[in-house]
């Protein structure tokens, strides 16, 4: 399970598809039973292709700023925990693009014993997808400005056994409501609501080695849909069986395979069904220095190309400590993209790369500077586009 504990800042340039260096680990205020975390993050930086565009690129220079606040209140038997943030942009040379976006978690966690524990949560996102991203690919220029939409998300959880035991499983099941608040002739068909379910059991066979079987359902229910076009309704199942391991070889992961299909309510679009993997591990030689490998084979719902997408994913990390107060960071993303190839051919491939540098001033401040590379291939060269980010940020967190 994973829970809404770490509130580690991992500050993300919103412009660019690759993640920046995760920055500061504070330890937080003390308050009566708890901590509370408040951070503050500024940036400073330069896209050259603001809306992933084939032609007619925007480069512009931007600020970005992030004020957050989390916290965290623990009892003898539970925690209650929560977070608020605002993310927001201007951009000099396409003022169209500037944003304002918020998010809030909340959530409890319930352990009466070390066998039982229960949990619930809720989200809230007010954000948007911007230019050239979301329904909007391929069609960034010709765009007024970014969709706005708002995400409602609620979540339970409940896993029975010990760490320790022989045998354990979980359950987590959901609900999301996501509804688009503007440009409403192209974003009426992307409203939808989301419910999922998912168990896992596992089998110790060493103390740190267990056999993993995990089953997961989400059922697709879309709003509204295109003119003359069957209802995109589905259900995405999917079935993994495999391996999770902590501190082998110095290397802590799992590794899954499995069956996925994907079954539409209308008849006018057919199954689809594919092998489907997950594997992700983390790779320690030394205790500054940590490298991490992820990569997965997953459906997506359709962007308005297709029924749905294919997506074959890689990831690579590396984050170094060089010093106490120095440390750098490099990342690299491969995907495949396959928009089911009955209906249409196209097939897109991405490609992304960042690094990153930060230095410590003092526990509770950092800074840095980073450059992105991204950049997307399609056999429909519409949907083509390539970019550079660079940036520079400053963090403030206790």
């Amino acid at each position: 399970m994973q829970f809404y504990r770490n509130y580690t800042l991992a500050f993300l340039l919103l412009s660019s598809s690759v993640q920046s260096a995760e920055l500061l680990e504070p330890e937080g205020i003390k308050s009566a039973e708890g901590r509370i975390f408040p951070e503050f993050t500024l940036e400073e930086f330069y896209n050259d292709n603001l809306i992933n565009a084939a032609s007619n690129e925007i480069d512009t220079f931007g600020t970005f700023v992030q004020p957050k606040i989390g916290f965290e209140f623990e009892g003898s038997t539970g925690f209650l925990f929560g977070e608020y943030e605002i993310s927001a942009a201007a951009h000099e040379a396409s003022s169209q693009d500037d944003y304002v976006d918020q998010s809030a978690q909340l959530g409890f966690q319930y352990s009466p014993t070390s066998r039982i524990s229960l949990g619930l949560s809720g989200e809230y996102l007010d954000t948007h997808d911007a230019r050239g991203t979301g329904a909007a690919e391929g069609t960034g220029a010709v765009q007024t400005n970014p969709d706005e939409w708002r995400h409602l998300k609620f979540d339970g959880n409940f896993s029975y056994g010990a760490e320790s035991a022989k045998g354990r499983f979980e359950l987590d099941a959901g609900f999301i409501n996501k509804d688009y608040e503007n440009n409403r002739s192209t974003t009426a068909v992307r409203d939808r609501e989301d419910t999922y379910g998912s168990g896992r059991f596992y089998y110790r066979l060493m103390p740190k080695t267990s056999l993993l079987l995990e089953g997961r359902a989400i059922n697709f229910n879309y709003d509204t849909d295109s003119v003359g076009s069957a209802s995109l309704d589905s259900t995405t199942s999917r079935v993994l069986f495999g391996v999770t391991w902590e501190g082998t070889y110095k290397t802590t992961g799992t590794a899954q395979i499995g069956y996925i299909r994907k079954d539409f309510d209308a008849d006018a679009r057919s199954t689809g069904e594919d092998i489907s993997w997950e594997f992700g591990v983390e790779w320690q030689p030394r205790t500054y220095s940590t490298v991490t490998l992820n990569t997965s084979r997953d459906f997506n719902e359709t962007n308005g190309t297709g029924n749905f997408i294919i997506t074959d994913s890689i990831d690579l990390g590396w984050s170094h400590n060089w010093t106490d107060r120095i440390r750098t960071t490099l990342s690299f993303r491969y995907a495949e993209d396959s928009f089911d190839q009955d209906t249409t051919g196209r097939e897109d491939e991405k490609l992304a790369f960042g690094a990153n540098i930060i230095y410590e001033l003092r526990n509770w401040v950092e800074i840095g500077a980073g450059y992105d590379y991204d950049e997307r291939e399609s056999n429909d060269n519409t949907f083509d586009y390539e970019k550079n980010i660079a940036n520079i940020f400053a963090t403030i967190a206790f």
